[in-house]
């Protein structure tokens, strides 16, 4: 392993997963509609336990990259798939946090955005993230400290705005139901999601932010982190319920709130309040 500084381990992370995301995304793209649900046993959801082909395809794809070029890296994968064991031993400071289709239900069901999310961490933390929606056929990635970009169809990088305007709200399948009375009140347009896609949501035209609860007891997954790297990076808010989201990974967040500005957040504060 030749040895690198942070910062330029985490920009050479991204040029070399780029690729492999828009790959794995248009694979999955090309899916959507052409796989059924192969639900993993012993989960206690639907939404944890939906699996596809869709899924196993897009992690092997990033998998076999990073087997390429950081064999010796760890790595929190979300699928069994074969060349996940080829990093079983490893016991690096660097952990990649892989989700090959988070939101594999909306996936299957065609009703509300999902992403492709490849997070690189050390000791806890994001270093650089690279989040796919495929369906609006766009990638956005990150590295701590150098801003965000974002791409069109496989084309060139370039700073990503915040979104802003529109009615749009990206938000979890199991908001409260008083939660989306509230915020529908406003005359906002509520559009289910995947937690990678309400994560960037500031980042998206016409899409002033998002909401997400997680139905989950143990609470938000490290991949919440992912995207919020991304968001933050430029220059929206990424904030838990109750107060700030830790910096590092932390079990048991219930939920966050994602915005391009503080008036915003407050706003999606007081419709969540009971």
């Amino acid at each position: 392993m030749t040895q690198r500084a942070p910062l330029e381990l985490a920009r050479d992370f991204i040029q070399a997963l780029t690729l492999p995301v828009w790959q794995a995304a248009s694979v999955v793209r090309w899916l959507e509609g052409r796989v059924e649900n192969l639900p993993k046993p012993h989960e206690a959801t639907p939404v944890k336990a939906a699996l596809t082909y869709g899924d196993c395809v897009s992690q092997e794809i990033l998998l076999t990259a990073l087997r390429a070029h950081f064999p010796w890296m760890s790595i929190d994968a979300e699928e069994d798939t074969p060349t996940a064991r080829a990093f079983a031993g490893n016991t690096s400071e660097y952990r990649v946090v892989i989700d090959p289709i988070d939101g594999t239900l909306r996936y299957l069901q065609r009703d509300g955005l999902y992403a492709i999310l490849v997070g690189l961490e050390r000791e806890g933390q994001v270093e650089a993230a690279l989040v796919s929606i495929p369906q609006l056929d766009l990638v956005l990635r990150a590295v701590r400290g150098a801003g965000a970009e974002i791409a069109f169809d496989g084309g060139p990088f370039s700073r990503v705005d915040l979104g802003g305007g529109g009615n749009r709200l990206l938000v979890s399948y199991d908001l409260p139901r008083r939660a989306v009375e509230r915020l529908e009140r406003r005359d906002l347009e509520l559009l289910t999601a995947a937690g990678g896609a309400i994560g960037v949501s500031p980042l998206l035209v016409g899409t002033r932010g998002g909401v997400r609860i997680s139905a989950e007891p143990v609470g938000l997954s490290r991949r919440t982190w992912v995207s919020a790297l991304v968001t933050r990076e430029a220059g929206g808010l990424v904030e838990a319920l109750d107060g700030p989201l830790p910096e590092c990974f932390t079990p048991g967040v219930r939920g966050v709130l994602v915005a391009a500005d503080s008036a915003e957040l407050e706003r999606l504060r007081k419709a969540l309040e009971d």
